[in-house]
């Protein structure tokens, strides 16, 4: 082969290779724009559900609020944090179901009402601080028979349960000054099995969250925070904690209490990028707290509004009485000055 047929070849096989080039940077920008177009349509379907259900709640029409102006009054004001949590709403057992859960979220709302004036007579409490734990819904998708398991279907659940959520921060804005409510997503929020290829934070729980607050936007001394990581931050004054929902430490969403605290104490230790002080988790619908290794925080287990958990009983031997957790906080010391666990059967 001559030197000039060499050269003819390279050009020709240049030529081809910048060809397949163009072909495939063409290829990938018409991908690209297929897909922005794609994902701009799917906001859109998104964006257009959440307006066409604030829509249908507010047609409804929701209670009006009249915001609480605390009396003056002595002493050091502390600040009510309620930490509510696993409410499985729409889980259908012998004793538990969407309107037993409406009934015992209310029960918790008069108890923590009845309790927070008890504590007004030493002191003023004029904000409150709601801690959403996650697995407020019940879901579809983290075990088989979970669809014979509940009495609402998936689209019902998050429009019966961020109702109820409103209802329930509606209610605290009458009795306090101030509410925020800070909400973190749990397991049964997910969508699709474990192996789907959905991104965590598209999660149901986190949904509902989005429609309640939609819901709440004409209660002027009500606020609602964002929740796109799975760790929360809660900041009330100098106090500082941590809100997970309890299936991020352990293997298949399970984990001893000392693997909890050693997690806790190692987040504690810089491995979290924050200061804080205590760690406030659900999932397990048991009540407990466990002491830091520094002597100081806490790591506070809240337990679940359900009851007759088949599923706990046989799988980890666990039950418990249905509960929701309330504490007082002084937010100048940084510290929880009472606790309370509020029995909710009856």
């Amino acid at each position: 082969m001559t030197d000039f047929e060499e050269q003819f070849d390279a050009e020709a096989d240049r030529v081809a290779a910048s060809d397949e080039i163009f072909e495939l940077r063409d290829a990938l920008r018409r991908a690209n724009e297929k897909l922005r177009k794609a994902k701009a349509k799917s906001d859109e379907v998104a964006e257009a559900a959440f307006q066409g259900a604030e829509a249908a709640m507010l047609a409804l029409g929701r209670p009006k609020v009249k915001p609480y102006v605390s009396k003056p009054g002595g002493g050091r004001s502390e600040v009510a944090l309620w930490h509510l949590s696993d409410w499985q709403g729409s889980k259908r057992t012998e004793s538990y179901n969407s309107e037993v859960m409406r009934e015992r979220a209310h029960r918790f709302v008069d108890k923590a009402g009845k309790i927070t004036a008890i504590q007004r007579a030493d002191h003023p409490v004029k904000e409150c601080h709601i801690l959403l734990g996650g697995d407020m819904i019940e879901g579809l998708f983290n075990f088989p028979t979970q669809p014979y398991e509940i009495d609402m279907t998936l689209f019902d659940q998050f429009v019966n349960v961020a109702s109820l959520l409103d209802e329930v921060a509606r209610r605290a804005a009458s009795m306090y000054d101030k509410v925020e409510v800070t909400p973190e997503w749990g397991n049964h929020g997910r969508l699709g099995s474990k192996r789907s290829a959905v991104p965590r934070n598209d999660n149901a729980d986190r949904m509902t969250y989005r429609l309640a607050a939609s819901m709440g936007k004409d209660v002027p001394n009500l606020t609602w925070h964002e929740c796109p990581e799975d760790i929360q931050r809660v900041e009330i004054g100098n106090y500082k904690a941590l809100l997970i929902h309890g299936d991020e430490v352990g293997r298949n969403g399970f984990a001893s209490p000392t693997t909890l605290v050693q997690h806790a104490n190692k987040w504690r230790s810089g491995a979290y990028p924050w200061d804080f002080r205590d760690v406030y988790m659900g999932h397990y619908h048991t009540h407990n707290d466990w002491a830091m290794a520094n002597g100081q925080g806490h790591v506070y287990q809240t337990g679940s509004m359900e009851s007759d958990n088949r599923y706990a009983r046989e799988s980890m031997a666990s039950s418990a009485i249905p509960s929701q957790r309330l504490h007082f906080i002084d937010p100048r010391d940084g510290i929880v000055t009472a606790q309370y666990q509020l029995y909710l059967d009856k």
